[in-house]
C-alpha cells in the first residue's frame, strides 16, 4: 500500500493556521482519503492466507 500524501503539522502555528491548513490538505487529497479501497473481511483472510 502506498501513501498518497501527508499532512504535517508545525507545533509552533496556532490553532488557526492548523486549522487552516488541514483545511487547504483537505481539499486537495479528498481522494487521497476517501477514494481508498478497504478490504472486507474475505478479501483479508485471503490476503493473509496467501502472504502471510
Amino acid at each position: 500500500m502506498q501513501m498518497k500524501s501527508v499532512m504535517i503539522f508545525d507545533p509552533k502555528d496556532t490553532d488557526e493556521q492548523t486549522n487552516a491548513e488541514w483545511a487547504r490538505w483537505w481539499q486537495d487529497n479528498k481522494s487521497a482519503v476517501g477514494d481508498r479501497n478497504v478490504p472486507n473481511v474475505q478479501e483479508t483472510q485471503e490476503y493473509l492466507r496467501r502472504y502471510a
